[in-house]
């Protein structure tokens, strides 16, 4: 079986959790030849390959199903919602398609109201008519299924690398700072971090890549940064540092406005670090069991000294969120074709 991932970044991973999850998916699944094409412009090998820029949707469209047909490929598995569209009118003509959505965009502040509003309708259409569109939240599953009853709706947990060891005492370096790792970008609300911060006295080193579709929010980030005594941008992290990185520090902040399964939670949680997560149904629906919700919308966060250092964080991902079980349920889908 030969499936052909579109919509990542990169790859290997130097970018977000979408990144990071086609990545699972391709190591979790020996059984299945990948093939990837990406977004950004990167080497090329017989398995990797770009989209080509200058091609206008359409035409993406004509390559991607080319590409498809003089490779073999059995399934297309696109990521990313702004796909579906593409996806099902590619349906009428290849008829093994799967969409993984990695977070409903109706709900990000990133967007005008209109452009919510067409990601509403795209959603429900996708749900609809794709032959097999894949929510990796439970959050979103439970509301599109809610007035798409007739329809089945998908749900997989997206999967995650286990850090090798717990975080122990001496792994600390920094013990009175959180760390954030994740996209410089308005749906992660990270200009309120960065006030409350701030205007709360603790130390936060952000970590992540700036938003290139929100360079005034990002110039925004690092204005308030650069006035702040107490929160300091840090720049990226290549994937294989990822784990090492996180458990510096005291506890994971993350207070973002909206996520789909948040691979970068995960990924703290089986360091067996703390977490510090804003209140949102995609993050409360994790039942993580040493966590500290804050308000989104007001985030009073708490010290240092008020953080407990119970180690059940670690267990939890690894009961839930394999990388394995994930795996598993894809490949059900691919063979659901057959």
């Amino acid at each position: 079986m030969k499936v052909l991932h579109v919509g990542a970044k990169n790859y290997p991973p130097a970018h977000g959790g979408t990144e990071r999850v086609v990545y699972n998916i391709v190591n979790a699944i020996a059984s299945v030849d990948f093939y990837l094409m990406v977004e950004w412009d990167q080497p090329q090998t017989d398995r990797i390959s770009v989209l080509p820029e200058g091609k206008n949707y359409f035409g993406k469209m004509s390559y991607i199903l080319n590409f498809a047909k003089k490779n073999g490929i059995d399934i297309i598995h696109f990521h990313n919602e702004k796909y579906i569209p593409m996806a099902m009118m590619l349906s009428l003509v290849f008829h093994k398609i799967v969409l993984t959505v990695h977070g409903v965009h109706f709900r990000s502040p990133k967007f005008s109201l209109f452009n919510r509003l067409v990601f509403w309708v795209v959603d429900i259409l996708g749900t609809v008519f794709l032959p097999r569109m894949v929510y990796c939240s439970e959050y979103d599953s439970i509301a599109f299924s809610k007035y798409i009853f007739f329809r089945k709706t998908y749900y997989i947990n997206n999967g995650t690398n286990i850090c090798e060891t717990p975080q122990e005492k001496n792994d600390i370096q920094y013990p009175d700072t959180y760390i954030y790792l994740g996209r410089i970008t308005p749906a992660k609300n990270v200009v309120r971090l960065v006030d409350a911060a701030t205007e709360q006295k603790i130390k936060v080193h952000l970590y992540g890549v700036l938003d290139k579709q929100c360079p005034d929010y990002c110039d925004l980030v690092l204005a308030k940064v650069n006035e702040s005594d107490y929160v300091e941008y840090k720049g990226t992290v290549s994937h294989d540092k990822v784990f090492g990185t996180m458990k510096k520090y005291r506890a994971f902040l993350y207070i973002t406005i909206m996520e789909g399964l948040p691979l970068a939670v995960l990924e703290a949680g089986s360091c067996d670090i703390p977490l510090i997560l804003s209140n949102i149904p995609h993050h409360t629906y994790l039942k993580f069991p040493n966590v500290k919700y804050v308000d989104v919308k007001n985030p009073q966060i708490p010290r240092p000294s008020e953080i407990t250092s119970e180690r059940a964080n670690r267990k939890h991902v690894l009961d839930h969120f394999s990388n394995e079980q994930m795996g598993k349920e894809y490949l059900e889908i691919y063979n659901s074709f057959s």
